[in-house]
């Protein structure tokens, strides 16, 4: 598929899930991160700020796609992208090395370059979030039944990167097909709290009524957040229309709620294009190592 088609792929999935019913997906990918996030919530908070989110793709990405490819490239490319700086860049990627997730060691055949791989623990973690994008999106039409039969034989992550590689490859990502979103996703916990917002509103029924201001302490104690940051997000949010603020109730508009459901469709269809370009490119259930899993809860 050339990058033209699968622009349109990508665009023609992602509209289709907004024609069905997608709030109950969305609400079974916040309950999944936020099994990981609870555990780790300081970790998490950091990872999921989206321009940190994509040098963690990246590092992944590049790394299935060529195990020997030198860590100096993947910065390169992150830094060409704007993801990060080249101190921050050296900084966050030692945090991984030093945290445990990232092994970092000479090249084997530059001793001028650095190779490395993520460790099991980064691995398993991975398999979890990759899980909370792609099972949701396989509640939404439309479906794709061989998908549900290739995650219970294959290694998920192999088959997702090497999927993910194209679109990774082509800036096909959330920031350049709805940059309106970019306020919600580049800030600490990324998408959560904003997603937090939507999905304990469309519990209690309120989402057109109002959601109070009150319940914020307990959404930033949750997210690991301050109950300020909250508050500028929603000032933020409010100066863009998103929401209407009336002493401690805050109305979420029909914009913010459009905005939403558009940025978690992208999510999904790009979890299931990955997922589907990876299994074209190669049958993968012979090859030795990785992580087997199923794709299932």
């Amino acid at each position: 598929m050339n990058k033209t088609d699968l622009l349109e792929y990508l665009k023609e999935t992602s509209s289709e899930m907004t024609r069905d019913n997608i709030d109950e997906a969305v609400l079974l990918h916040f309950d999944l991160v936020m099994e990981s996030y609870r555990e780790k919530p300081s970790f998490y908070k950091n990872l999921l700020k989206y321009d940190r989110f994509m040098v963690a793709l990246s590092l992944l990405s590049f790394s299935y796609k060529d195990e020997k490819v030198p860590l100096s490239r993947v910065k390169a490319f992150c830094y060409e992208r704007g993801y990060m700086s080249r101190n921050s860049l050296d900084s966050y990627c030692s945090f991984l090395s030093i945290a445990g997730y990232l092994d970092v060691r000479l090249h084997v055949q530059d001793g001028r370059q650095r190779s490395f791989r993520p460790t099991e623990k980064a691995l398993s973690n991975t398999v979890q979030l990759i899980k909370s994008y792609l099972l949701p999106s396989q509640m939404i039409s439309p479906y794709d039944s061989g998908l549900s039969v290739v995650g219970k034989n294959v290694d998920l992550l192999r088959v997702f990167f090497r999927g993910f590689a194209k679109i990774l490859e082509g800036d096909f990502l959330l920031d350049k097909l709805l940059p309106e979103a970019k306020w919600i996703l580049n800030r600490d916990g990324g998408h959560l709290p904003m997603l937090a917002l939507y999905a304990d509103a469309l519990r209690t029924g309120s989402l057109e009524t109002g959601y109070n201001v009150s319940s914020y302490v307990e959404l930033s104690s949750r997210l690991g957040v301050s109950k300020t940051h909250m508050q500028r997000m929603i000032k933020e949010g409010q100066l863009q229309g998103y929401f209407k603020c009336d002493k401690r109730l805050v109305g979420l508009s029909p914009a913010f709620l459009e905005l939403m459901r558009r940025a978690m469709s992208i999510y999904f269809a790009i979890a299931r294009v990955s997922m589907e370009l990876g299994v074209d490119e190669s049958e993968v259930g012979n090859e030795p190592g990785g992580i087997r899993c199923v794709c299932e809860r």
